[in-house]
């Protein structure tokens, strides 16, 4: 008898004739668990957990469906993702004819001299492959200044030029470029540099707090669906920490949330502790806070993206149209000074901050690493579990650092399912070889699964894509979306899946003690689910439906 015995109260509700997948340690398995004020009490045998029952128990019977912990979702941006679905509704583009036809459509809508934006478009995602040209944009809407926004880097018209004075004389800024072509006149592609445009509408200005509110609660319902009961927002702000407090204490929250506060690297060290200590004010350093929101790390952004070119690389990227790349020593775009990311870390490691960074490229994840291991000198980091936010291309060295460090990692299967084939045709096998290797990362350190979620609330059609069992499936087989597996050596087994996805991300977001596994002592956060993930055919794991899901002792979600 392995279950243990917290509470003398009764339990307030017992789950029994369940397939309990717990997922801890030795991988137990078990047949019920008992809950009391939400916390697990024991997890076992239907005979020792029906100890616990008490006159106001409430028994449920499984049907001998599977019974796991909650999902955790180590990457969302959940308030931005609401914000524009509010002001906006993107549209769902898979091609440059779709992109066009839209294009063209708001240009009838709108008044001349309206911009048209298109926000989150990749090109590695089109059927075409590429980013539209300028000559393209301009046919679409001659009298519009238009931006095709993909992350980082985005193409605009002639009109969108004129309208923001941009010539060839314009200067790219720093950390940006503002590309142009052998006759010095700009091509259109702009990189980290869209401050050099004038007039582009923002997003989601007029919403109304309540409105806010609303809609976290409806995308929440959404996420609780498909069995997700944690999620990391990993760009947050004190607004966004506030807003998760309140509706905690209203509670209005069917999700956990680890609040990520974003943070500017190119500081001086002055600037930096008076800003966390602003920031400490209402909440912080890491770990902060209560079971339903939590401060999380600082969040930096080092460079640019893998799916619009900007991503700074070891080698060069190739030349060619799918980023339009027209330079032969282009890297992609570095965003922080070094000299300002070590003393940034080494504020944060003395104030007891966990801190991430979006390091797309292999090349930003040198520089990452690398003040790691000069702040490591001075401030031993190893138990702030520093992080790595998606770092796509690691070396089996830079496994090795992180091993040494403690370095976790935070990483998107979506990607590997929605772009590996185009960045495998434009870097070529030997470079691809290295593009999230999850199998080689879990012999090293800690990773936890997310999906980046920024646009639109389908799982499947939103930028990127949140389904959680999609990332599950793709983690097993390393299926993608327009060709066959890619580097198949890195396939995870069905147990390390699961486990990216739970206590994986709850490790790197310092809350295995209370997530991430089924045992006695932890949050009450689990799902019931209609398949057996371990026995199921492996394509089978991507369609996995939900029947129950429980946060904190308490139904979330139910399927008829």
């Amino acid at each position: 008898m392995w279950y243990l015995l917290l509470f003398a109260a009764p339990a307030d509700l017992i789950v029994v004739n369940a397939n309990v997948l717990t997922l801890d340690s030795k991988n137990t398995t078990a047949r019920a668990v008992a809950i009391a004020d939400g916390k697990f009490i024991a997890v076992g045998s239907e005979a020792d957990v029906k100890k616990h029952a008490g006159p106001k128990t409430v028994i449920l019977d499984a049907g001998g469906k599977m019974l796991l912990p909650g999902l955790y979702d180590s990457h969302v941006h959940a308030i931005g993702c609401v914000t524009t679905e509010l002001a906006e509704k993107p549209p769902v583009i898979r091609s440059l004819k779709e992109a066009f036809q839209y294009i063209r459509s708001q240009a009838k809508e709108l008044p001349k001299g309206d911009w048209i934006v298109l926000r989150y478009v990749f090109p590695t995602r089109l059927d075409e492959a590429r980013f539209p040209t300028k000559a393209e944009l301009d046919e679409a809407a001659p009298d519009h200044p238009v931006l095709f926004h993909a992350g980082p880097a985005g193409m605009v018209n002639t009109a969108a030029l004129k309208r923001s004075g941009v010539t060839r004389e314009t200067k790219s800024p720093s950390g940006g470029m503002v590309v142009k072509d052998e006759h010095g006149e700009p091509t259109g592609m702009i990189r980290n540099a869209y401050g050099v445009l004038k007039g582009v509408p923002r997003v989601g200005d007029k919403i109304a707090p309540d409105q806010l509110r609303a809609g976290v609660r409806q995308l929440f319902a959404k996420y609780n669906e498909l069995g997700l009961t944690s999620v990391a927002d990993r760009n947050s702000s004190k607004s966004g920490l506030t807003l998760y407090r309140e509706l905690a204490s209203k509670g209005e929250l069917t999700v956990r949330v680890n609040v990520a506060f974003g943070f500017d690297a190119n500081q001086t060290p002055e600037q930096a502790e008076k800003r966390l200590k602003e920031y400490e004010s209402d909440g912080g350093p890491t770990g902060t806070g209560d079971d339903w929101v939590r401060v999380g790390p600082l969040k930096s952004f080092l460079d640019g993206g893998m799916l619009n070119g900007t991503a700074y690389m070891r080698q060069p990227w190739p030349i060619g149209p799918t980023y339009q790349v027209r330079e032969n020593d282009y890297r992609g775009l570095l965003f922080v000074r070094p000299a300002n990311l070590r003393a940034t870390i080494e504020v944060a490691a003395r104030r007891k901050w966990q801190f991430t960074a979006h390091c797309a490229g292999e090349g930003a994840m040198d520089e990452l690493l690398d003040a790691y291991e000069e702040v490591n000198r001075k401030v031993p980091i190893k138990n702030l579990r520093m992080c790595l936010t998606h770092a796509n291309f690691p070396s089996k060295r830079n496994l090795e650092r992180c091993k040494e460090l403690g370095v976790v990692a935070d990483v998107q299967p979506a990607w590997l399912y929605k772009d590996g084939p185009t960045l495998a045709r434009v870097l070529g096998p030997e470079r691809i070889r290295w593009f999230q290797p999850y199998k080689s990362w879990m012999a090293y350190t800690t990773i936890g699964g997310g999906s980046d979620h920024m646009l639109r609330y389908d799982p499947l059609d939103s930028t990127n894509p949140w389904h959680p069992w999609l990332g599950i499936w793709c983690a097993v087989t390393r299926k993608t979306e327009r060709a066959g597996p890619l580097v198949e050596d890195e396939c995870l087994s069905r147990e390390q899946a699961l486990r990216l996805y739970t206590s994986g991300s709850a490790y790197i977001c310092h809350e295995e003690k209370l997530k991430g596994t089924l045992e006695a002592g932890k949050l009450a956060d689990f799902i019931l689910v209609d398949r057996d993930l371990m026995k199921c055919p492996a394509d089978d794991l991507k369609d996995t439906k939900v029947k129950l899901t429980v946060v904190g002792g308490k139904v979330v979600f139910k399927r008829d």
